[in-house]
């Protein structure tokens, strides 16, 4: 175990690591299944229309709900990107630690601590790594970090996996 390491470096939160976020975070539904919530509203809006006595406007409001769910099935990605590059910490520079405690970000409109501990499962990925804590998921991305840091990440995955 690497005792009293520490690593510090800075990236931008910028559109391409918004991008490689999203690609390596976000695990995505495949076919029928993923519009299943836009189908069902759909068809829910064309019974009302054709087998109830409600007036057109519920019925066209259900199929118009169908409609913007399968949109922002469709378009998942630009939409968060789009939401991600809107928010006030967008183009700003970050500093990251890494040390025995645990990740450190921080920036103008970011301040994110995550302590090792609390840490459930580190799982890599093609261009980064998954930390989980509980349901949730953080990225981070090789690209800002050294070849001591990627071993000291692996090292506390393989601790975490044993």
């Amino acid at each position: 175990m690497n005792t009293g390491f520490s690593y510090t470096t800075t990236y931008f939160l910028d559109k391409p690591h918004f991008s490689e976020t999203y690609d390596e975070s976000v695990k995505l539904e495949r076919g029928l299944k993923a519009y299943g919530t836009a189908v069902g509203l759909a068809l829910a809006g064309v019974a009302v229309l054709l087998f109830t006595p409600f007036t057109a406007f519920l019925a066209w409001f259900l199929i118009g709900l169908g409609v913007v769910e399968g949109l922002s099935v469709r378009f998942k990605k630009p939409w968060w990107l789009a939401r991600q590059m809107l928010s006030r910490a967008a183009n700003h520079e970050v500093t990251l630690t890494l040390d025995e405690q645990g990740i450190h970000i921080k920036s103008t409109y970011v301040n994110s601590s995550v302590d090792w501990e609390n840490i459930s499962h580190i799982e890599p990925t093609s261009r980064g790594w998954l930390f989980y804590q509980g349901k949730a998921r953080s990225y981070l991305s090789n690209g800002c970090l050294s070849d001591e840091a990627l071993a000291f990440i692996r090292s506390k995955a393989a601790a975490k996996s044993a």
